[in-house]
Order: structure tokens, then C-alpha cells, then sequence
């Protein structure tokens, strides 16, 4: 049987959502109206789906793939404009009546309801929340791992939710989310999957996108917010708060990688291969005293979840028996390997990462590990200090390839410096 999904075009009224994807792909109560669309339509029998998309195809094709998720096939054609379920049905239909699933499921608008009406999902902000709330327990009992934590409040898998909380239904809390101490969430809130909620925080009446950060004793009301952007259906206001510890977004931005690329891993070979003398150095001293060569350390792994899932480890060494920055000798081939960066932050081991208490804390481990960090540059090294997790966390938000190089400029300047500590020299401002 064969069927057609019609992806709606971008909307003003909903500019937020659509512009950061194809409003088939926003998330909606934790999975996509494409996605549960799909889903719904192989279970109607549908085995060959042609979706009919204006806007970004290819983000859509990356989405769905062929098909295989719910065992059907896939086709996207790529339409000048969003097509009318009728000029659809004719166009498509004509001679093959026997071929396609009973009408209204033959060809599927995303975003509007046949049976009963109800008003296009993404007509306006207000109309995208309150048809949110309306489906909250529908897709409750649908999502795999959802339960109802109080009445009218669900939350998700391996969702957070701190005893000092307090959730007011109706209230949808994604996966993967963390509500923190005396937070506030709700009535008549959606909380995407992945999204922080800090401390004192306020919402109600709101919608919230997957991987936001609401920071603490931030108010939002009446609105939608995804990322640092915040849409206020009553003012018709989009506006991007710059102000990272209000509002924030968690997603990893666009182009960065948790390890160098090939020419910088390249470079970090040929490094280690050039100052491999200090290797024999080490070693001699260390024969002498009959202590090893290599001290063997584990890291938590870079992960754009920071450490609010548990986080996988990489392994590394430190080069004994010489003083400050040779010490991180055998981390030029952690860089060869491409599990460290030349600059980034420094490692942590799992207990010292569980440590980070603040979501500002945990921005430490959302960059790629490091032979030189920004707090090395500043005299810290302790990552139980303060001071090192601001440094480690400023570079974290801040990240960029200027910031790089005063921290490889001052690297390299400690590194060949005879007579001085490394990493008591202030980097210049």
C-alpha cells in the first residue's frame, strides 16, 4: 500500500522552529510529527511512503534514510512549494486507487489534524504550545521508558529531577533532563529532551527545546525558547539573549571536533618524533631510581551532554621522571590518535568530573581534552580549585582559534623556558 506526506514550508509564526530545521523534524513530546507520522502509517499497512518537502531535503533524507526504521520505503521529492492534500491526491493517485491506503491516511499533511479539524500546528507560537499540551498523556503512553511521576506530569528516561523541584501538571519532562533544586516547571509546560532547568528557575506556560539551558532564577512565561532564542507569542518577540547563564544552548556547535584534524595530528607526530630525545632522557633517570617510565592515567571523554549522562573514558600517559610540561610528553601521540587536542581543557578522571557541581562547571568537559589549557596559562592546574574550573569553563564557552593560539604561543614559550615553573606565567591580555 503507498502513501504521501506532505512537510509543511517554513512559517513566520513559528520562525524559531524553522529556523534552525524543517518544522517536520522539530521535536514535539520528544520525537518528530515525521517521525511518529511514519510510524503511524506502517502500522496502517503502508509499505512504500513518498514524503514531498519544500524546505532543507536533505535534512530530511538524513532523517528518515530509506525507510528501514519502520520497515517500509522511503522516497523524498524535492516540491518548489508546500503541496494542498488535494492537487497531492490528484497528481499522484490518478489510476492507482487500488495501490493506496484509504482516505484521509492516502496523503498526510503534517501539521494539521482532518478528523476532528483543528486549527495548523504551526499557525503560531500559542496554537504550537497549546496543541503540545493537548497530546501530553497521548504521548506519554506511546513513549517507550515515559512514566506519570505525579498526575498530569510525565518525565522521561534517565530524567533528573531534584527532590526540591517542584512539577505542576499538565507537565512534560524529556528525556535525559535535569530539573535542579527549587526549580519551578509548570502548569502547561514542555521541557525537550536533553534541556537543563537550574536552580530557582521559573516556567510556565512555555515550551522549552531539546539541549536548552534555563538558567538559574530565570523566569520564562508565555513563551518558546530553544537554544539562547526566545519567542514571546504575545509580544511576537524573537529575541536572542546573549547572556549564556540566563538562556543557553547545549548543542555542539556546528564544525567542532573533539580531537584535532589531520594536519594538526600530523604536526603533533612530527613533534614527538623531534623531541623524542627526552624520552631517553626520562628514561635514564628513571633506570636510576627504578621507577617506570610511563605513568599510565584514564580521562572522562569530551561529550556534548558535559557530564549529566555517565561518559565514557579515554586512556593516556604522563612521561615520569621529568619536570612540568615534558611531563605531557606522550599525549603528543593522544593527539596523533586524535584523542586529545593541542589546546582544550586539561583531564579529568571520572571521580574529579562528578565533582563539576554547576552547569557552568560542566562546560569543562564539553570541549576536546587538551595538551595545554587556558588554566595552565593562569597558574592553575588543581581541578578541585576554583579558579581552574572558572578558567577551564570560560574556555569552554568561549572557544576560539585567536584564544588558541595565546594559549599555544604561551605553551611553547614555558615549554623551552630553562629557569622558570611552567604555568606560573600570566598570559598576556
Amino acid at each position: 500500500m503507498k502513501a504521501a506526506v506532505i512537510c509543511p514550508d517554513p512559517s513566520p509564526p513559528v520562525r524559531l522552529l524553522s529556523g534552525r530545521m524543517p518544522l517536520a523534524l522539530v521535536p514535539c513530546l520528544g520525537g518528530s510529527l515525521l517521525e511518529r507520522e511514519l510510524a503511524r502509517l506502517a502500522d496502517r499497512g503502508a509499505r512504500d511512503i513518498r514524503i514531498l518537502t519544500a524546505d532543507r531535503p536533505d535534512l530530511i533524507r538524513r532523517a528518515v534514510g530509506r525507510g528501514e526504521r519502520w520497515g517500509v520505503s522511503l522516497t523524498v521529492s524535492v516540491e518548489p512549494r508546500e503541496c494542498t492534500v488535494e492537487e497531492t491526491r490528484h497528481r499522484l493517485r490518478t489510476g492507482t486507487d487500488g495501490d493506496w491506503l484509504p482516505e484521509p491516511d492516502d496523503v498526510v499533511l503534517l501539521g494539521r489534524s482532518a478528523d476532528p479539524p483543528e486549527p495548523p500546528l504551526f499557525s503560531g507560537g500559542e496554537q504550537f504550545h497549546a496543541a503540545l499540551i493537548q497530546r501530553i498523556a497521548e504521548a506519554g503512553t506511546h513513549r517507550v521508558g515515559a512514566r506519570e511521576l505525579t498526575p498530569g506530569v510525565w518525565t522521561g528516561l534517565r530524567s533528573r529531577v531534584d527532590p526540591g523541584a517542584r512539577l505542576h501538571g499538565p507537565c512534560w519532562i524529556g528525556e535525559r533532563t535535569w530539573i535542579r533544586a527549587r526549580a519551578e516547571v509548570g502548569p502547561n509546560v514542555v521541557v525537550e529532551d536533553g534541556a537543563i532547568v537550574d536552580e530557582d528557575a521559573e516556567i510556565r506556560d512555555s515550551w522549552i527545546g531539546p539541549r536548552t539551558y534555563v538558567g538559574a532564577m530565570t523566569h520564562v512565561n508565555r513563551s518558546l525558547a530553544w537554544g539562547n532564542r526566545l519567542y514571546d507569542w504575545k509580544r511576537d518577540s524573537l529575541t536572542r539573549v546573549a547572556d549564556a547563564f540566563l538562556l543557553g544552548d547545549l548543542e555542539r556547535r556546528s564544525g567542532e571536533r573533539y580531537s584535532s584534524p589531520l594536519p594538526g595530528r600530523l604536526a603533533a607526530m612530527l613533534a614527538a618524533c623531534l623531541s623524542s630525545p627526552v624520552v631517553l632522557l626520562a628514561a635514564l633517570r628513571n633506570r636510576s631510581r627504578g621507577e617506570p617510565l610511563f605513568l599510565r592515567r584514564s580521562a572522562v571523554a569530551p561529550s556534548e551532554a558535559g557530564c549529566t549522562v555517565p561518559q565514557r573514558e579515554v586512556g593516556y600517559c604522563e612521561l615520569n621522571g621529568l619536570p612540568g610540561l615534558w611531563r605531557r610528553w606522550p599525549q603528543l601521540w593522544s593527539i596523533a590518535r586524535g584523542d586529545f587536542a593541542w589546546v582544550g581543557n586539561r583531564p579529568l578522571t571520572r571521580a574529579e568530573a562528578t565533582q563539576l557541581e554547576t552547569e557552568f562547571e560542566q562546560l569543562w568537559l564539553t570541549v576536546p581534552i587538551g595538551l595545554v589549557g587556558l588554566a595552565d596559562t593562569h597558574g592553575c592546574s588543581d581541578p578541585a580549585d576554583l579558579e581552574t574550573r572558572a578558567h577551564s569553563s570560560f574556555y569552554a564557552a568561549r572557544r576560539e582559534a585567536r584564544l588558541n593560539r595565546q594559549i599555544l604561543r604561551w605553551f611553547l614559550r614555558q615549554l623551552f623556558r630553562k629557569s622558570s615553573n611552567p604555568g606560573t606565567s600570566p598570559e598576556p591580555s
